[in-house]
């Protein structure tokens, strides 16, 4: 009776130490892809910066654009009335 018992919590250890195996193999997995999804954030929140930084040099060139060239449709129109005075 007692060989019955041993054999049954050993098989039981044996058991549990194959499911604490395959738990650990699984933690080690999920590290490895929180640590790449992580990297990914960063590369991502750092590439959102740049293109920021981007989009605000574009809409102040823009800007500069407009104001020469409403600057000299304002002077092509001085122009046109200067000759009809």
């Amino acid at each position: 009776m007692i060989n019955v018992v041993t054999k049954t919590i050993l098989y039981s250890m044996s058991d549990i130490l194959d499911k604490l195996n395959i738990l650990k193999e699984n933690l080690k997995a999920l590290d490895n892809q929180y640590q790449s999804t992580n990297l990914e954030n960063q590369l991502l929140k750092n590439q959102q910066g740049q293109l920021v930084a981007e989009k605000a040099a574009l809409i102040k060139k823009n800007e500069t654009a407009k104001s020469h060239l409403k600057s000299l449709l304002e002077r092509i129109e001085n122009i046109k009335d200067y000759g009809k005075e």
